[in-house]
C-alpha cells in the first residue's frame, strides 16, 4: 500500500514508519523539514507545512494514497485537503477533547477511567483552555465530515526520545546535578495516563490492521497501568541508581513544581486515566514493549546523550532554580514546626479494628 504519514519525525512517527515498512508498504512522510532526527527510516520526504491548507495542497499535489496517517499539523485543514484521495484516514487527536479534562462548572466531571463514550467539549465559553478542547473536538468532527470511515486515536502524554515535551528531564537532570531532593506538588499523587512512543505507534498499526472494524470509530490510546507523578519520578530515579528524596508540598505553595511538572501547567483534572479496553477488545491491540522497559530505554538514551539540550523543546518549562527550591523547602519546614507548636493537639492511639475479649462470652476492654 501507498501510505502518507503526516509528521513522522517525532517520538512516535519513526515507530509507525518502521512498522509500515516491515509490512511491505510504500511510505512517504510529510513534514516541515525542520526536525530530522537520527535513525529515521529511509523513506520519501515531502516538505511543506501541514498546518495550512494551501501548503498541504502545494506539497502533496495531486497524489493519491491508500492510507493517510495524520499525526501532526491541523486536522481541520488536512482532512478536507486529502478528502477523496485516500482509502483509509487515521487521525491522531488528544485526551484534552473530553469534558472535564479542564475542570469547569460548565463541563461534566472527568470520570476515572474515561472511556470513549464520555462527551467531548462543546461549550468553549469558559476560557482559553476550553477553547483549546473545543478546537480538538471540531478537528475530529472535520475528520469524520470529510472521511466518514476514518478513525481517530486520542493520545495521552507520550514518552520517548525526541519528545516535544520531555517531562522526564525534570527528574533526570536533578539526579545528574546531584540534587538531594525534588519537590512534588501535593506529594505527586496525581495520576495521568502515559504511553510509550512504541506503544502509541502500536495503536496506530492496530487500526491499520483492522480497517473495517476501526472505520468510523474513536479509540483511546495509553498504557494499561498509569503512574502517579510520584511513581514516575521514583521509577526514573531508581533506574538511574539514585536516592532522590521526593518532598511533597501543597500546590498552593509549590507554584513552580505545579506549573512545570503537571500537564499544561497544572490546569487539568487531578487524575486523567483513560480506558483502552475498547482498542484491546475490538482491534486486538497488544503493546509492542513493556512500558517499564521503554522508560528504562529512555533513561539509557539520556545517558548516551550528555549534550541533550532542552532548549530544543520549547514546551519544556522547568527552570531548575535550585536556590529557590532550597529556600522554599526551608521556609516550609520552618512554618510546619511553628504551626505544630502553635496548636495543642492530641494524637489518636492506634486501635485494632476487631474485638479482643479475654474470656468466652465477654467483651474486650473497649466494649466490643
Amino acid at each position: 500500500m501507498k501510505v502518507l504519514v503526516v509528521g513522522g519525525t517525532g517520538p512516535t512517527g519513526p515507530h509507525v514508519v518502521r512498522g509500515l515498512l516491515e509490512r511491505g508498504d510504500e511510505v512517504a512522510i510529510f513534514h516541515r523539514g525542520t526536525h530530522e532526527p537520527p535513525g529515521l527510516p529511509d523513506v520519501e520526504h515531502i516538505h511543506g507545512d501541514p498546518h495550512f491548507r494551501a501548503s498541504i495542497e502545494n506539497a502533496v499535489g495531486a497524489r493519491d494514497f491508500d492510507v493517510v496517517v495524520a499525526m501532526y499539523g491541523r486536522l481541520k485543514h488536512l482532512a478536507p485537503a486529502l478528502a477523496g484521495r485516500c482509502g483509509q484516514f487515521v487521525a491522531i487527536g488528544g485526551v484534552p477533547v473530553y469534558q472535564g479534562f479542564f475542570p469547569s462548572p460548565s463541563q461534566s466531571q472527568l470520570p476515572v477511567p474515561v472511556t470513549e463514550d464520555h462527551p467531548a467539549v462543546q461549550d468553549a465559553t469558559g476560557g482559553a483552555a476550553l477553547a483549546f478542547s473545543r478546537r480538538l473536538a471540531d478537528a475530529e468532527a472535520a475528520v469524520f465530515a470529510h472521511h466518514p470511515r476514518a478513525t481517530v486515536l486520542r493520545f495521552p502524554m507520550l514518552f520517548g526520545p525526541n519528545n516535544a515535551r520531555p517531562a522526564e528531564w525534570s527528574v533526570v537532570k536533578r539526579v545528574r546535578d546531584g540534587r538531594p531532593f525534588m519537590i512534588l506538588p501535593d506529594g505527586g499523587g496525581q495520576i495521568h495516563t502515559r504511553c510509550a512512543a512504541a506503544n502509541a505507534a502500536a495503536f496506530v498499526l492496530a487500526v491499520l490492521d483492522a480497517p473495517e472494524v476501526a472505520a468510523g470509530q474513536v479509540y483511546n490510546a495509553g498504557e494499561a497501568t498509569s503512574w502517579s507523578l510520584r511513581d514516575w519520578a521514583t521509577t526514573i530515579a531508581r533506574l538511574m541508581g539514585a536516592d532522590l528524596e521526593l518532598v511533597g508540598l501543597p500546590r498552593e505553595i509549590a507554584v513552580e513544581a505545579t506549573t512545570t511538572l503537571l500537564p499544561l501547567a497544572g490546569t487539568t483534572a487531578t487524575h486523567v486515566v483513560v480506558s483502552t479496553e475498547k482498542a484491546r477488545r475490538e482491534l486486538d491491540y497488544t503493546p509492542a514493549v513493556d512500558p517499564l522497559d521503554a522508560l528504562a530505554e529512555l533513561v539509557a538514551w539520556y545517558a548516551e546523550s550528555p549534550a541533550f539540550d532542552p532548549a530544543a523543546s520549547p514546551s519544556f518549562t522547568d527552570r531548575f532554580d535550585y536556590p529557590t527550591e532550597d529556600a522554599l523547602l526551608g521556609e516550609y519546614r520552618a512554618a510546619v514546626e511553628r504551626l505544630a507548636a502553635a496548636v495543642d493537639q492530641r494524637a489518636a492511639p492506634p486501635i485494632h479494628s476487631m474485638p479482643h475479649p479475654q474470656r468466652p462470652g465477654e467483651v474486650d476492654h473497649r466494649g466490643r
